[in-house]
C-alpha cells in the first residue's frame, strides 16, 4: 500500500545534524508516509547514518548518487516518491511533531493543492528566535483568484517570501506531474522560489496554517560556507525578465516599475560584493564591464531611484561604464566607514 506522503530530504556534509533532523522526522504523529533520503554524494558519514536508519525503520529508504546539487537531489526523490502529498526537509533543520499531520488535515480537509505553515528561524549566531509571516490572515483557504490578485503582486512587491521556500509546505503529487514543474539543476540560488513561483500560478486552492511547525537554523558554518558566485547576474537578469512575465501575464502593470527598481538594486548590490570579493582586480574588472555594458542593464539603470547620494554617484559611474572608477569609489567608501566606526567606538 502506497504512503499518503512522500517526504524527501537531500543530504550533503550535514553529519552533525542529520540524526535530529531524521529523528524528528520519524517522530511524526502522522505515520502513514515514507522518508527518502538522498545523499547526494556527501563526502562525510553521511552515507552510513542514511543507511543505519533505512535498516532500522522500513518507511526510510536511503538512495546514493552523484553529486549533483540540492536541486537534482530534490528531483530525484520526486522521481521516486511514491505518495499523494510530497514535503522537502532540509538535513540541517528539524520539525515540529504534529507537522505533517497538520498539514495533511488541512489538505484533505480542504483538497487543496499546497498547504502551508510558517516557519520558526532559531538564530544560533545572534542567539535569537523569530516566527516568518507568510500571509496577513494567520488561517485561510485561497483560491486562484485571490493568489493572482493578492499574492503573486505582494511576492513581486517583496512581501511574504517566504511563502517561495519548499520546506515549510505540503504539495499535492500532482503539482510534480509536468516535468517542467520540478527544481532546475542547473540554478544554485533561488531556485524554491521559482518552483514555487511556477506552482502558485497553476495551482486551485491555497491553505495557510498559522501554526509555526518548521525549525529553519542558521549557523555559524552556514554563514561561513557561503559562497561568492561569479555568475549572480546571471540569475538576477533571470527573476528580473521572470517578474516582468508575470505582470505582462496578470496585467500587473503598476507593479513593472517596482521590478525593474528591484532588478538594478540587486545588480549594484551584486558589483559592490564583487568588489569585496576574494576575484583578482582583473577579474573584478571584467565582471563589472561586462554588466555595466550590458545593453538591458544600461536602458533600466537611467531610470534608477537612488536610495541615497552614495548610489547616485554609482549610478553615474555605471552610466559611464567605469568599471575602474566603481571599484576605487566602492574601497574608499568601505574605508571611511571603517574608520568612522573606529573613532565611534573611542
Amino acid at each position: 500500500m502506497k504512503p499518503k506522503i512522500s517526504i524527501i530530504v537531500p543530504v550533503y556534509n550535514v553529519e552533525t545534524h542529520l540524526s535530529k533532523c531524521i529523528d524528528s522526522i520519524l517522530a511524526q504523529t502522522f505515520t502513514d508516509f515514507e522518508l527518502i533520503l538522498i545523499n547526494d554524494g556527501s563526502p562525510d558519514n553521511c552515507g552510513v547514518i542514511c543507511d543505519e536508519y533505512a535498516q532500522r525503520d522500513a518507511r526510510v529508504k536511503a538512495i546514493h548518487k552523484e553529486n549533483g546539487g540540492v536541486s537534482s537531489a530534490r528531483n530525484s526523490g520526486i522521481e521516486m516518491a511514491q505518495g499523494e502529498y510530497i514535503g522537502f526537509i532540509d538535513s540541517d533543520d528539524d520539525i515540529h511533531p504534529d507537522m505533517y499531520n497538520c498539514l495533511i488535515e488541512y489538505a484533505l480537509k480542504y483538497t487543496a493543492d499546497m498547504i502551508v505553515c510558517p516557519f520558526q528561524v532559531i538564530d544560533e549566531v545572534r542567539n535569537q528566535i523569530s516566527i516568518t509571516s507568510i500571509w496577513d490572515q494567520a488561517h485561510c483557504v485561497v483560491d486562484n483568484k485571490i493568489i493572482e490578485n493578492h499574492i503573486i503582486p505582494a511576492i513581486l512587491m517583496r512581501n511574504y517570501y517566504s511563502l517561495l521556500s519548499c520546506y515549510n509546505k505540503l504539495y499535492k503529487r500532482s503539482c510534480f506531474e509536468n516535468i517542467a514543474n520540478r527544481f532546475n539543476p542547473n540554478m544554485h540560488f533561488g531556485e524554491d522560489a521559482r518552483l514555487n513561483l511556477t506552482l502558485l500560478t497553476q495551482i486551485n486552492k491555497l491553505v495557510f496554517t498559522d501554526r509555526p511547525l518548521y525549525n529553519y537554523y542558521i549557523r555559524k558554518e552556514n554563514s561561513l560556507s557561503q559562497k561568492f558566485r561569479e555568475n549572480m547576474f546571471d540569475y538576477i537578469q533571470d527573476n528580473k525578465n521572470f517578474g516582468i512575465y508575470l505582470c505582462e501575464k496578470y496585467k500587473l502593470d503598476d507593479y513593472m516599475n517596482h521590478i525593474l527598481q528591484d532588478y538594478i538594486s540587486a545588480a549594484t548590490n551584486y558589483m559592490q560584493s564583487v568588489v569585496h570579493s576574494p576575484l583578482s582586480l582583473q577579474k573584478k574588472h571584467k565582471i563589472l564591464s561586462n554588466i555595466m555594458n550590458d545593453r538591458d542593464f544600461q536602458k533600466h539603470i537611467a531610470y534608477y531611484e537612488c536610495p541615497s547620494v552614495y548610489y547616485k554617484f554609482l549610478k553615474r559611474i555605471c552610466v559611464n561604464k567605469n568599471e575602474k572608477l566603481f571599484v576605487q569609489f566602492e574601497k574608499t567608501k568601505t574605508r571611511v566607514q571603517s574608520y568612522l566606526e573606529k573613532v565611534k567606538a573611542q
